[in-house]
């Protein structure tokens, strides 16, 4: 019988990436429990930890779904003190969904609920290995529930899942997936309710996501908005040639939302739009892609990029890059990384609202197949209006999403949930400063 196995990988003592003149506060010993190995395509939490390791101890426990997942490793181990990543086995995935629906764990996230890390996490602060417990998105609730009380304790929220569901639940046909949607939806809610209530503090990546969290304005004081931001560096700007034939969506293609938007461009807007312009391609870029885009590759004209080392040739290298999302919550990663690197943006309009662009400064927005095709159009004839497209995005992205900003903010919100922690009585040998600095 398969079991679930653990892999640790410790940070070399020389390695430790703190600042010799704030070596003496660097005292912080932060858990941070996540579903999935970070890494820069889930670059949330992989910058977080990195720029956190800089000034206090991070250990990582994460899952591991697949052993493509372990190809992020090398990176990751040399961003935090400790690594431990836990496999988890499919089938114990397959047992977990088929109990889930007896539960009040939604589905999504019951596939990826570990006993292991777990009882891990517990271990951890049983033996005061750690000061402060900081968990990522609903999936990590079951594993740190046994823990809230006994440390202060940190909740990434990232995305407000049930206004996800809502919104998914929009935009099928199928009344039973409408059905499976709202059940989701339900027991996503309570999740979030139960979160908001056990967590010493929270965090989110846009206002719409906070204010769309369950509960009243009173509790909602408790969730700090921190956006995700970009590495300025890494994502460089106009570090590749662009192709003017080229135009390009990049995304998590194993996400429904990615997933439906990629199918949405390429069959009800991409065929008019090389009617009018036979001569372009469509490169669809991302990890996972489902057996639905799978098939798109090959047919007028598109490309389907599975799963790649590297997505800034990608990115960089085409003329227009898309986001034609219908169904959101959060901050869409890549329309900052496009920006970041030059390349101007036709987004939805409802990607706007949680970056808190200016639609004509910043990206062009369309939603309908006309609108799509004169902006995508525009950007081709209209070299000036992209020049200044360009030049307002990279400017926009610097100003409000630099990750040393994003991890300050992160810094201040440890500090609250340190402060605010009923110790009843406790002892408390945390003394956190904020030294987390750019």
């Amino acid at each position: 019988m398969q079991v679930e196995r653990r892999r640790l990988a410790s940070k070399p003592s020389g390695d430790h990436n703190c600042d010799p003149l704030l070596e003496e506060r660097c005292i912080v010993r932060i858990l941070y429990v996540v579903p999935n190995i970070p890494s820069r395509i889930r670059s949330r939490p992989f910058n977080f930890i990195r720029r956190l390791s800089r000034n206090h101890d991070v250990s990582v426990l994460c899952l591991a779904t697949d052993e493509s997942d372990y190809r992020f490793l090398s990176e990751l181990r040399h961003c935090c003190q400790s690594l431990e990543v836990v496999e988890l086995p499919r089938w114990r995935s397959f047992w977990n969904c088929l109990v889930a629906p007896f539960s009040r764990r939604s589905l999504r996230y019951a596939y990826f609920y570990s006993p292991y890390l777990r009882q891990r996490v517990k271990e951890k602060v049983n033996r005061h290995e750690v000061d402060l417990v900081h968990a990522e998105h609903l999936k990590s609730l079951p594993m740190v529930k046994d823990v809230i009380g006994d440390i202060p304790t940190v909740f990434d929220a990232v995305d407000c899942v049930s206004m996800f569901e809502a919104r998914r639940k929009q935009v099928v046909r199928n009344p039973l997936l409408k059905l499976f949607f709202w059940t989701e939806q339900r027991k996503m809610l309570g999740g979030e309710v139960n979160a908001i209530a056990s967590f010493d503090r929270l965090t989110i990546s846009s206002a719409v996501d906070k204010e769309s969290y369950p509960g009243s304005e009173d509790v909602k004081k408790k969730i700090c908005v921190i956006p995700n931001g970009v590495d300025l560096d890494y994502f460089a700007f106009q570090q590749f040639e662009p192709q003017r034939n080229v135009i390009v969506f990049c995304a998590k293609l194993d996400y429904f939302a990615n997933a439906d938007a990629a199918l949405y461009f390429a069959q009800s807007i991409w065929p008019d739009l090389l009617a009018r312009r036979p001569d372009l391609q469509l490169q669809i870029v991302g990890s996972r892609p489902p057996r639905s885009v799978q098939q798109l590759d090959g047919r007028d004209h598109i490309r389907v990029i599975g799963s790649v080392p590297d997505v800034r040739p990608y990115l960089g290298g085409a003329w227009v890059a898309l986001s034609p999302l219908r169904v959101r919550a959060g901050i869409q990663f890549k329309i900052l990384e496009a920006m970041a690197m030059g390349v101007p943006v036709v987004a939805t309009r409802i990607c706007c609202p949680g970056l808190g662009v200016e639609p004509g400064k910043h990206l062009l927005v369309a939603d309908t197949r006309e609108e799509f095709v004169a902006s995508v159009e525009l950007l081709l004839r209209d070299d000036h209006r992209r020049n200044a497209l360009i030049s307002a995005g990279r400017e926009y992205v610097e100003t409000h999403h630099d990750w040393e900003y994003c991890v300050r903010q992160l810094s201040d919100v440890y500090a609250a949930a340190c402060k605010t922690f009923p110790r009843s009585g406790k002892e408390s040998s945390i003394e956190l400063q904020r030294s987390v600095s750019a």
